[in-house]
């Protein structure tokens, strides 16, 4: 499980570094040599805080959604702990780079911790029906 919160928080910052680095090569084939550092500084500094806790989110509901597709008892707690270990994973990734505990990164770990149990609820409902499903 612990490894399952960990993809959704590190492959959000991959998906990121993705980008900004597809930014990159745009501005290196425009200039035709080097890219302007600081505009890919700029772009990464504008992108990352708002794309990041979206990704967080998305990827915690997929990630919990795919264990409770495979656990056989106790879906939505399986999706409940993913999120509880998203949602601390991101708070101790943001909180040394810079980051406050402050009302809204609490928010913010809270609905990762829904999202988590909401994506465990889901899967769990899903495996139920193809397990009832009549098979074609």
């Amino acid at each position: 499980m612990f490894g399952a919160a960990l993809v959704a928080i590190v492959l959000s910052f991959l998906i990121v570094m993705g980008i900004i680095t597809i930014y990159a090569f745009v501005l290196a084939f425009q200039a035709r040599g080097a890219p302007d550092q600081s505009a890919i500084n700029h772009f990464a500094a504008w992108i990352s805080p708002r794309l990041v806790p979206w990704l967080e989110m998305l990827l915690t509901f997929l990630v919990a959604l795919w264990v409770a597709r495979g656990a056989e008892k106790a879906a939505a707690a399986h999706g409940l702990f993913i999120g509880v270990l998203a949602g601390v994973l991101s708070l101790a990734l943001t909180l040394p780079f810079g980051g406050r505990f402050d009302l809204h990164n609490l928010l913010f770990s809270l609905i990762v911790v829904l999202l988590g149990w909401l994506g465990g609820l889901v899967g769990n409902k899903e495996r139920e029906d193809m397990k009832s499903s009549p098979d074609l």
